[in-house]
This record gives C-alpha cells, structure tokens and sequence, in this order.
C-alpha cells in the first residue's frame, strides 16, 4: 500500500473519531498558505481593527502561516462543534450570549481533541500533531472555510447551512497528506440582516470593526470604561453580544445542542440586572467558575452590568490571561 492509499484509508477512521466525540461538523485542508486571507489579516492589523487585542499583531507571523505553529503540518483537520441552545432574551433582563451560559468549551474541545489525536495515533503511530480551539494563535476561521466546515459570512462568523453559525471551532495540524474536502459556496448573497442590526455599526460586509462590536468590549476591553457611545448601545449585553446571529435568515436551521456542557445554567438565562449588581466577588467566582465569562474578571463583569444597566462604572483590576 502506497502512503497515499495509506492515508486515503486514514480519512474515514479519523472522520468516525470526530463524529464519535460528538463533533457534528468535519472537514480537512491541505496546509498551505492562504494568501488572500493573510493580505486580509495584514490590512485588518493595519487599520486598528483588533482594538486592543495585542496580541493579534503579536502573534501576526503565526497566524499567516500555520507552519510556524507547527512546523511537520501537512493538513490541518477542522471540527465544529454545536452549542445552540433555546431561549429568548427577555427586554428588562441582562443578556449573556449563549456560548457562554453553559461550562467553558474550552476545555471540553481540548478534551475532545486530545482523545482524537491519540486515537488517530493508535491507528497511525507514525502520527503527529498539536490542537487548537481559540486560544492559539491559528486562522481558525480562514482553515475552516478552507477544510468545508463552511463559508465565512458577512458577519464574519463560519455559517453552516445545517448548523447556522451556532458551533465552536476547533482543530488539529498533523503531519500527514490527508485527502481534503471542498470548501463550499457563500450563500449570504444579498442579505445585509446582521450588518443593519448590530447596534454599535461595528460590521461591515464580511469586515468586523472589534473596537465598536460589543463581545469585544465586554470581553476583550480590559480596565477601562466602556466608551459613552458604545455603552448607550449595549442593549442589556453584559456579556458577548449574538445580535449578528440571532438575526442571521441562516439561524433558522439551528438545531438544539446534544453536548450535556454546554446546556444553560438557568441562573445564567434572562438574569435580573438587580442580582447581577448585588454579587460579590466571592459570588461572582462560585457563580462563572466554570464558564468563559470567569475570564473577563469580577471588576471587568461589573463595568458591564453597570454599563448595560445605564449607571457609573469604573474598574481596575488587571487582567491575568492573555490568548
């Protein structure tokens, strides 16, 4: 058997890995540069897009080229992951995006991912690789309309046409020349729903300003308050922001999350401004230990429910992580 054969028979033993991890969506690429798409981060850079995400322009080089990341990667395998979960955000409550009601994916992707490798590796020996979910410094939305997962909308999210855009992303580079998928067609075409709904103008068509985009603020902004114009704006967003998607004609396929993690905490569903701004830290702590919103901190969590909740707000803490 040739290597290509070899790793032809390799495809559906990995794709059946992933779909017994619970990942609905698949799909690979062959590792090579995308150079629209690093002209398209250069240009993002330049502009001031990424706010003050340093380490966008930190970790610039890495992300334009996947072999700095790993340097044996002959494909890269995306997976995507479903979260959506029901529920209408109540007009007079606090809103925290969905992604994020549930335990912190995070760790359940790496899990995840890591059971994989070390399946394929039994599979494989001559195997090798390194995953990826979010806090690595990979084009993960660029690999994944590469590998088929899906196209990137004007939002900027990867839309699905079973799924919606309701899904993490996660992967792995490995040092084998795995069969590729197709990438798919855009099917956005004319529709401009998220970029007329975003109350903060922070979208233009597949270009998202991060400075004005309100997850950013209420995420990524650290220690300072939240700009007059973008705070009269929040529309009750304490945390994340699924305006873009909520609206997105797309969406209406989403199907419920099977994944028993990234099921609410009801007390994480419509909360009561009042409750929100009567935690301590200590409560803060034993409430989102577990969740993606412990990392923007107790002091940058309250600007946000005070911003949202039309108060003052001034914060200070530091912050301890850094993607």
């Amino acid at each position: 058997m040739t290597d290509n054969q070899k790793f032809e028979a390799l495809y559906p033993q990995l794709e059946m890995l992933c779909r017994q991890a619970g990942f609905e969506l698949f799909g690979i690429a062959p590792a090579e540069a995308d150079l629209p798409h690093v002209l398209y981060l250069n240009k993002w850079l330049a502009a001031g897009h990424h706010g003050t995400m340093s380490w966008m322009e930190r970790y610039a080089a890495i992300r334009s080229d996947i072999r700095a990341f790993f340097p044996e990667v002959k494909s890269v395998v995306m997976v995507g992951h479903n979260y959506y979960t029901d529920g209408i955000n109540k007009p007079e409550q606090a809103h925290i995006s969905r992604y994020a009601r549930g335990r912190d994916y995070h760790k359940v992707m790496k899990k995840k991912l890591k059971t994989i490798l070390a399946g394929l590796q039994k599979i494989e020996p001559a195997a090798r690789g390194r995953i990826f979910t979010d806090t690595a410094p990979v084009m993960e939305k660029q690999w994944a309309v590469q590998a088929g997962i899906g196209w990137q909308g004007k939002n900027t999210n990867i839309l699905s046409r079973e799924y919606g855009s309701w899904f993490f992303l996660g992967g792995m580079a490995l040092n084998l020349s795995l069969p590729a998928t197709k990438p798919v067609t855009d099917y956005c075409g004319n529709c401009r729903a998220c970029i007329e709904a975003c109350p903060t103008n922070a979208l233009e068509p597949y270009r998202l300003d991060a400075g004005k985009c309100i997850s950013y603020l209420t995420i990524e902004f650290w220690n300072q308050p939240i700009p007059a114009e973008q705070a009269a704006r929040l529309e009750n967003w304490v945390y994340g922001c699924d305006i873009c998607q909520e609206v997105c004609p797309w969406n209406s396929f989403a199907k419920p999350a099977v994944e028993p993690a990234y099921q609410p905490q009801e007390i994480n569903v419509n909360p009561a401004f009042s409750d929100l701004l009567a935690l301590s830290e200590s409560e803060f702590n034993d409430r989102f230990r577990h969740s993606p919103v412990h990392r923007t901190g107790y002091h940058n969590f309250m600007r946000n429910v005070r911003a949202a909740a039309g108060l003052e707000y001034k914060t200070t803490e530091q912050p301890t992580v850094e993607k």
